[in-house]
């Protein structure tokens, strides 16, 4: 068993909603942190994931703090985003289906998404290195983020389908 430190420098956890029902507005969270567990054979067996919530940027400090406020994630009483692995399968060691809770703010729901990893590598720092690729989507109201507002036509102006990606790395602890 071996367990891999999340690089929050090389990981870029994004996500996207409808604005308007026009067009997608994207953001990121600065700061994911957490751990990767493998067994001998180098198969993922555990992830433990968390996203400072306060770290969220989409570019617009006025709409940032918005999402940091009570209306959506209320970054003061909950600061973090968590997501813990429930069960993990790969045929090949690079193709992954994992199952887990996601936690935003107070509710917990159990998600599944599928995600593509790398074989590790030596880098030129002495580090054994590996990376993962990942997307999905939630219902925001699910979570307890149901602030918005109608439009005339009927669209809203945040849409509820919330696409998620994660570009992660990792690192051996030594």
């Amino acid at each position: 068993m071996a367990k891999w430190t999340i690089d929050s420098a090389h990981t870029e956890t994004g996500f996207s909603v409808k604005h308007m029902g026009l067009s997608n507005v994207k953001g990121n969270f600065k700061t994911t942190s957490g751990t990767v567990t493998t067994d001998e054979s180098g198969k993922i067996t555990k992830i433990e994931v968390a996203i400072e919530v306060a770290s969220i940027e989409t570019r617009i400090k006025d709409r940032d703090n918005h999402l940091k406020s009570a209306d959506f994630f209320d970054a003061e009483k909950y600061p973090e985003i968590k997501f813990e692995s429930t069960k993990i399968t790969s045929e090949d060691g690079e193709d992954y289906t994992i199952e887990g809770n996601l936690t935003i703010k107070e509710t917990t729901k159990s998600i599944r998404f599928e995600a593509e990893v790398g074989l590790p590598i030596d880098d030129p720092y002495g580090l054994k290195r590996n990376a993962a690729s990942l997307n999905f989507a939630i219902d925001r109201r699910d979570y307890g983020l149901i602030w918005s507002q109608s439009l005339a036509n009927g669209n809203l102006v945040v849409g509820n389908k919330i696409k998620i990606s994660a570009e992660a790395e990792f690192t051996l602890d030594a």
